[in-house]
C-alpha cells in the first residue's frame, strides 16, 4: 500500500476507530442534521410544556372573568328591580325565573355543542356575546328608561348564554388537568377544581363590592382611614361587567383546542339522541344520579332562598340597598372561598360524600337562626357559615361528578348535573318570591321551608343513595 493509499485510509477513519465516508463532508452534515433535529424536539417540548403549564392559568382567567361579571349582576339585578324600580318579592321572583329558566331549556343542547365544538372557540364566542346584553342594559339605565320589561329580556339573554357557557367552561377543567399530567404536573383533578372554585369566588366577591357602590355614596370604617367611595352609577358598572366578561375571550384563546366528541349519529334527531343516552348514563350510575337530584333540592330550596328572600329581607328588616345586599353576597361568597382554599390543600377527600352531606345539613340548619329577627352582624354570620357550605359543595359534588362520569359522556353528564340545579331554582325562586309576599311583615319565617326541605332530602340520600359511604377512587380501588 503506497502513502496516498495509507492517507486516505487514515482520513475514513476518526479517531474511535470508526470508519468515516469517503464522500468530503457527509458525516458532518449528517451529525449536523441530527443535531439541529434534537434541538427542535427540544424546542418544541418546552414550548409545549410552557403551553399545556399556561393553560391552567388562562383556565382561571376565564373564571375571574365571568364570575367578576356575575357578581357585579347579583348585586345590580336584584337592585335595580327592588330598590330602582320599587318591586316586589313576586315580581323579583319571576324576574329570577327569566334569569334561569333558559338554562332548563338549553343547558342539554349546551352539553351536546361543548363535546362536539373546539371549546377554545366556543368559550371565546360566548364572553363575546354575554357582553352585549350589559352593554345595552347600560345604555337603557343611563338614558332614564329603565322598566321591568327589560329586566326580563336581559335576564333571558344572559340565561340563555349561560346555559351554553356552563358545560364548555366545566368540563374543561378536566382536560386541562389531563394535559398538564402528561409533562409532569402533579395537579389531581380534585385539586384542579379547587383552584377554579377558588377563582370563581374571589371573582364573585370582587364583583360584589363593586356593585355595593351602584349610587350609594359608601364610607370606610374609621380603622380604614375613613375615606368615601362612590356613588357609582349604575350604568357605569354595568359598561364594567361588559368589559370584564369581553376579556374573557381574550384568555380563551391561550387554550388547547380540545377533545372533540365524534357522535355516529346523523341527521335532526343526532342532538337529541346524544341527550337520550347522556339521561341513560346518568340514571344507570347510582353516583351520577344522585348528585342531579340533590342538585335538584340545592335550587328549589336553596338558590331560590338565595335569589329571593335575602334581597327582601335586606330591604324590608334591615333597610338596607344596594349597599346591604352587597355585604350580605360578600359575607357569603367570601365563607366560600375559606372552604375551597382549605379544601384545595387536600389531594383528595377519603369520604366526600359525607363531607359534602354534613356540610348541606349545617348550612341548612343555620338559616333558622333567621327566625329570631337577629341584629345584622348575626345575619351576616349566618349568612357566612351558610358560605362555608356552600364552597364545600360545590367543590365536592364536581369533583364526584367529574370523577364519576365517563370522558365520552362528560359535557352531557355535566350539562344533566347543571340542569338538575337550574331546573330547581327558577321553580325555587318564583315559590319562594309568592311566600315572601305571602308574609309581607316577616320574610324571615320562610326560612323554615329551605332547612325542612333540605334535611328530608339529605335523609334521603344517605338512606336511599350510595353517596353517604362512597369511597374517593383512588382509595377504592386499593380496598
Amino acid at each position: 500500500m503506497d502513502e496516498d493509499e495509507r492517507q486516505l485510509e487514515s482520513q475514513q477513519e476518526d479517531r474511535t476507530g470508526r470508519v468515516r465516508s469517503p464522500v468530503s463532508g457527509l458525516d458532518s452534515a449528517t451529525n449536523a442534521g441530527a443535531s439541529v433535529e434534537i434541538t427542535a424536539r427540544d424546542i418544541f417540548s418546552r414550548r409545549t410544556h410552557r403551553r399545556v403549564r399556561s393553560e391552567l392559568p388562562a383556565y382561571l382567567m376565564i373564571q375571574c372573568s365571568w364570575f367578576t361579571a356575575f357578581g357585579l349582576q347579583m348585586v345590580l339585578f336584584p337592585y335595580l328591580i327592588t330598590n330602582r324600580l320599587g318591586l316586589n318579592g313576586t315580581e323579583l321572583g319571576l324576574a329570577n325565573m327569566a334569569l334561569s329558566a333558559p338554562s332548563v331549556i338549553f343547558l342539554l343542547i349546551g352539553g351536546v355543542i361543548a363535546e362536539r365544538a373546539s371549546g377554545k372557540y366556543l368559550l371565546t364566542l360566548l364572553h363575546l356575546m354575554a357582553a352585549v346584553p350589559a352593554a345595552i342594559l347600560a345604555i337603557i339605565v343611563a338614558t332614564g328608561n329603565l322598566a321591568y320589561g327589560y329586566m326580563i329580556i336581559y335576564g333571558i339573554a344572559m340565561g340563555t348564554v349561560g346555559a351554553f357557557m356552563m358545560p364548555a367552561r366545566d368540563s374543561i377543567i378536566n382536560e386541562v388537568v389531563d394535559r398538564r399530567a402528561r409533562v409532569g404536573s402533579g395537579v389531581t383533578l380534585q385539586q384542579g377544581v379547587a383552584f377554579a372554585t377558588i377563582a370563581q369566588f374571589a371573582a364573585q366577591i370582587a364583583g360584589l363590592i363593586l356593585g355595593g357602590y351602584a349610587d350609594e355614596l359608601t364610607r370606610m370604617p374609621s380603622w380604614l382611614g375613613g375615606f368615601t367611595i362612590g356613588p357609582i352609577p349604575s350604568w357605569e358598572l354595568l359598561v364594567f361587567q361588559a368589559i370584564i366578561v369581553g376579556l374573557g375571550a381574550g384568555f380563551a384563546l391561550f387554550l388547547a383546542r380540545g377533545r372533540k366528541f365524534k357522535s355516529e349519529r346523523n341527521g335532526l334527531g343526532a342532538a337529541f339522541g346524544d341527550i337520550k343516552e347522556g339521561f341513560q348514563v346518568v340514571v344507570a350510575d347510582g353516583k351520577l344520579w344522585a348528585m342531579t337530584v340533590l342538585m335538584f333540592g340545592v335550587g328549589i330550596f336553596v338558590i331560590g332562598s338565595f335569589l329571593v328572600v335575602l334581597p327582601i329581607i335586606n330591604r324590608d328588616l334591615y333597610g338596607l340597598s344596594s349597599d346591604g345586599i352587597r355585604d350580605m353576597f360578600v359575607t357569603f361568597w367570601l365563607g366560600a372561598f375559606v372552604s375551597s382554599v382549605t379544601l384545595s390543600l387536600f389531594r383528595a377527600i377519603k369520604r366526600p360524600g359525607r363531607l359534602l352531606l354534613t356540610a348541606q345539613l349545617l348550612g341548612s340548619l343555620a338559616i333558622l337562626i333567621m327566625l329570631a329577627k337577629p341584629p345584622h352582624w348575626i345575619f351576616l354570620v349566618i349568612v357566612f357559615v351558610w358560605g362555608l357550605a356552600a364552597g364545600i359543595s360545590i367543590a365536592t359534588s364536581r369533583s364526584i361528578v367529574q370523577d364519576a362520569a365517563p370522558k365520552n359522556h362528560l359535557s352531557r353528564v355535566l350539562s344533566i348535573y347543571q340542569l338538575g340545579f337550574m331546573a330547581g331554582a327558577p321553580f325555587g325562586a318564583a315559590v319562594m318570591g309568592w311566600l315572601i309576599d305571602f308574609f309581607p311583615d316577616q320574610p324571615q319565617r320562610v326560612a323554615v321551608v329551605p332547612a325542612l326541605g333540605m334535611t328530608l332530602l339529605i335523609g334521603w340520600m344517605v338512606v336511599r343513595t350510595p353517596i353517604w359511604n362512597m369511597k374517593h377512587i383512588a382509595d377504592a380501588k386499593k380496598a
